[in-house]
């Protein structure tokens, strides 16, 4: 009869965003009982003139985060990873790969959390550590880390996804100095002839009637 090895959590830095260099790894001394994903979505109200409701409309993706929590035991009741002596070792690792800016790189790790089906590629959003218990010289024996990080995709990845510049979807721009509505309309199209459609979803009497810091609503082209 084989027993299988219990899978721990475990937190990669890495030199890039995919997550392709790992430099180095850090196990959760005690899996989390839970964490949790949280994903987000960015709307913006049109701003149509005289209108009596708002319009949601599609901005982007915003950020999906992961949180959890890991506890820290250095009573002897679960070992600690290889390498690390006491709680305080723990939290100094554990620090170094997750927030320490790293003057190689100028900024903190990319980092990598993998746990069953669990990958995450993302960067440290914040770290907090309670300390629960301690030996007789003060000294902490067992402590909790909440740990928040935030996906991060790199630019080539998220423009494949995106695909920003095409004119299928919904645009929201200001009006600068200098804008008519023929120009932006050529700008998001690549053609001025789509002005009057424009006018036509924000409700202008004439493609004239824009003043810069208005915001303009550019519907999807359909086919």
């Amino acid at each position: 009869m084989t027993t299988s090895t219990l899978a721990k959590l475990k937190i990669q830095a890495c030199s890039d965003p995919q997550g392709n260099s790992p430099t180095d790894s850090i196990d959760a001394s005690i899996n989390p009982d839970s964490y949790s994903l949280s994903y987000g979505v960015s709307y913006k109200g049109s701003q149509e003139k005289l209108s009596n409701a708002v319009t949601q409309i599609f901005q982007g993706m915003s950020d999906t985060s992961l949180s959890l929590d890991i506890v820290v035991d250095g009573t002897g009741l679960v070992p600690l990873p290889s390498g690390v002596s006491d709680v305080d070792g723990y939290l100094k690792k554990l620090k170094d790969i997750v927030y320490t800016y790293q003057g190689t790189y100028h900024r903190p790790n990319y980092l990598k959390i993998t746990w069953g089906n669990l990958i995450f590629l993302g960067v440290c959003d914040s770290m907090s550590t309670k300390y629960t218990l301690f030996n007789p010289s003060g000294a902490a024996l067992r402590a909790t880390v909440s740990l928040k990080f935030k996906q991060n995709t790199d630019f080539e990845t998220k423009l494949k996804l995106a695909q920003a510049s095409s004119p299928d979807l919904t645009h929201v721009r200001t009006v600068k100095a200098g804008d008519t509505l023929p120009l932006m309309a050529y700008r998001i199209y690549g053609d001025s002839a789509y002005y009057t459609l424009v006018a036509r979803a924000n409700n202008l009497d004439h493609f004239a009637s824009i003043r810069p810091g208005d915001e303009l609503y550019f519907p999807p082209l359909t086919s």
